[in-house]
């Protein structure tokens, strides 16, 4: 009997009753047990454990609070999850939120031995556009700073005013585009390799994908050397203490970041960008000083403007330094040229020998027949030279500093137009 069988015969009246909250016990349990796992069997990060945790305690506070008095989560049904989207969406969930939770709800309904219960989040709407519950995750309006009108030195020099270490990190935002969990786990002087920094796995990537950003520029020299010189040597970026003196946690200090974006004025609603326009600033201004330099469509550029594999090298060269390896992930941050398709995928023939013989069938006593001696050919050539590249990470690693590029300069509302 494997682990989950063994669970889902531990009964049902394991969970403490009587005072509406047995649930949380039990479920506790259920995600010690799987959420430490993928679904393809890979060790889960810490944080996808939990932003799994956190939604589904969420989700089974909130069936409570709609009147279903789970005791045992292992109760979970098809009429709960449909009285829970429906809530989302009365409330109002943007349509990717509410997609995230229910892929969570789906793991879950997998750990319980309840496999397909939940379905589409068009299932549960019915009655909703299908229009209105697709996920939209590009657009062409840029979400920097600059481009939306705020001058980022002044929010800097705010910064500054309001809390030191808060303009520190403002500063590693604009010159390396780091996630708000990398700027507060940053240690200056441990990341500091001269030509490149580090970001390393145990400093709050994404998934705990460890990269490195080029240091191509004297701005990012200068900010990063001015940063060092206000730090002690070991410090992290992020608060070590709360407002009230005590210790300062992680959870603290990623409150306590946008708390001071607020202060500063720098919300969706007060300015129409939020912390994570930085972020956009750097994608862009990244296209923009590339080894092969593109203006990205945010700014107005074309597909046509370099040809079309040269393109999308520089697109893959950003979306590293951002800590993707997918470039549509990018979208999100400089937009998505109309026209621009995804390249067909190159096989090369040791990989079209392989699957010739992986699929060649096996003769009654006489085994497998012998593959077929295949020459490289130039286009295998060409692929194996990429996978090299790709491996040794040439294109991170060996990128000159050059000081003549000026990174963070002005930029006009209509800049890369013309081109």
């Amino acid at each position: 009997m494997n682990a989950l069988e063994q669970d889902l015969a531990t009964p049902a009246n394991r969970a403490e009753r009587g005072d509406g909250q047995g649930w949380r016990r039990e479920l506790q349990s259920i995600i010690d047990r799987y959420a430490r796992k993928r679904v393809n069997g890979n060790v889960a990060s810490y944080r996808t454990q939990e932003l799994t945790a956190s939604v589904l305690f969420a989700v089974f506070g909130t069936l409570n609070g709609l009147g279903f008095k789970l005791q045992n989560p292992r109760n979970l049904a098809h009429r709960h999850v449909e009285a829970l989207v429906r809530h989302w969406h009365w409330q109002g969930k943007a349509v990717a939120t509410m997609q995230n939770e229910i892929s969570v709800l789906r793991k879950f309904a997998l750990w319980i031995g309840k496999k397909g219960m939940v379905t589409r989040l068009a299932d549960y709407l019915p009655d909703v556009p299908s229009v209105e519950l697709k996920r939209t995750t590009v657009s062409n309006v840029s979400k920097s700073w600059s481009e939306n009108g705020i001058n980022i030195d002044d929010k800097i020099a705010q910064a500054d005013a309001l809390n030191e270490r808060f303009g520190l990190m403002l500063r590693v935002a604009i010159a390396f585009g780091l996630r708000r969990k990398e700027i507060l786990m940053l240690r200056p002087w441990k990341s500091d390799q001269g030509d490149h920094l580090v970001i390393y796995p145990n400093a709050g990537p994404k998934g705990g994908r460890a990269r490195i950003v080029p240091i191509k520029t004297t701005y990012q020299r200068e900010m990063l050397d001015y940063v060092k010189s206000r730090l002690p040597k070991g410090d992290a970026m992020g608060w070590k203490t709360t407002r009230r003196s005590k210790p300062a946690t992680l959870a603290y200090n990623l409150k306590e970041y946008l708390r001071r974006m607020e202060e500063i004025g720098i919300t969706k609603d007060a300015a129409g960008v939020s912390g994570h326009g930085l972020r956009a600033e750097f994608a862009e201004n990244a296209a923009l000083t590339n080894d092969t330099p593109f203006v990205p469509p945010t700014l107005g550029g074309k597909a046509g403007q370099l040809p079309a594999e040269d393109l999308r090298h520089a697109m893959g060269q950003v979306s590293e330094l951002l800590g993707h390896s997918r470039v549509s992930v990018t979208r999100s941050y400089y937009g998505h040229f109309e026209g621009f398709r995804r390249a067909p995928r190159k096989v090369s023939d040791e990989q079209r020998a392989a699957q010739s013989a992986k699929s060649r069938p096996v003769l009654r006593g006489g085994g497998t027949s012998a593959p077929m001696a295949v020459r490289p050919g130039k286009n295998g050539r060409v692929a194996a030279r990429r996978r090299a590249e790709a491996l040794l990470g040439v294109r991170q690693m060996d990128l000159p500093l050059n000081d003549s590029v000026v990174l963070f300069k002005r930029r006009t509302s209509n800049a890369g137009k013309d081109s």
